[in-house]
């Protein structure tokens, strides 16, 4: 806790107080006059745990004596990953081109949308037609978000298995055939390909209605975090300290937008559980 402002990385089992040392942290550092508590950044997944976060650090700083209980300015900033990802676009989205009046879908919403692409195809998707559109819809959601957290473009799925398609080529047959194993495999290479189709389709029509999911919105802002310096100077000139809790389960792009606005010796603590 007495360190210099420095990056640290905590890693411990469920219970065992790494939140309560990330309070304990940000005490330390207001206390001894290192920050500010409008300095202070905490990003975590969901709403209740930045609610739990941000009310444990600011009782731990009422405790300490350094946070007036009667002022609301100046207390530090508990956010999701997600809510961080939509104040970055609305804040900055114009440097890449990316408008702030995008609408966020969720739910409902999105499986409406998916089963319209799906509804709407033309021409025919055999490795699909065994599937009802609704399990078509599903799967299609399910690839765009898997797309978009790992910041893999189509091209580089296709030419994934493009290679893939060949090393099964070159496995050898049984009693003339290709395996069950093979054939499977082969399926599903030609059902990815059409289910590509559709996302596109999908995205179309999120873009034509200018609609956005968390997913689309967290890889807008790891695009934005890398491609405009700026913003990244303003945020590690406006947070000296940043917390990010559950650090294990964060994706590729909230890890290269993490990457590309804090690394470098920035102090940031990540806590984690060893899984």
């Amino acid at each position: 806790i007495t360190a210099p402002l420095e990056p640290n990385v905590i890693i411990a089992g469920a219970g065992s107080g790494k939140t309560t040392v990330m309070a304990a942290r940000v005490v330390w550092l207001v206390g001894s006059g290192q920050v500010r508590p409008e300095q202070v950044l905490g990003l975590t997944f969901t709403r209740k745990a930045a609610g739990e976060l941000g009310g444990r650090v600011r009782r731990a700083l009422l405790a300490a004596g350094v946070l007036d209980a009667d002022v609301e300015a100046g207390e530090e900033l508990i956010l999701t990953y997600d809510a961080f990802a939509g104040r970055l676009v609305n804040d900055f989205g114009l440097r890449i081109g990316v408008e702030s009046d995008q609408k966020m879908i969720t739910g409902a919403t999105r499986y409406r949308l998916a089963a319209q692409a799906v509804t709407q195809v033309r021409g025919a998707l055999p490795g699909l037609a065994h599937l009802r559109p609704a399990t078509v819809a599903e799967r299609l959601l399910k690839l765009d978000g898997e797309l978009q957290a790992h910041l893999v473009g189509e091209a580089a799925v296709l030419a994934h298995d493009h290679d893939f398609a060949k090393e099964l080529a070159g496995v050898k047959p049984y009693r003339g055939q290709p395996t069950k194993a093979v054939r499977e495999a082969q399926a599903a290479i030609g059902a990815r390909s059409e289910l590509l189709g559709l996302v596109d389709d999908y995205r179309r029509l999120k873009h034509e209605r200018s609609l956005i999911e968390f997913a689309d919105q967290m890889a807008q802002a790891a695009a934005l975090a890398e491609e405009a310096p700026e913003v990244a100077r303003q945020l590690r000139e406006r947070f000296a300290v940043v917390l990010l809790d559950e650090y294990q389960d964060t994706s590729a792009a909230q890890a290269r937008l993490l990457r590309a606005l804090f690394s470098g010796g920035h102090p940031v603590t990540a806590v984690g559980d060893p899984f």
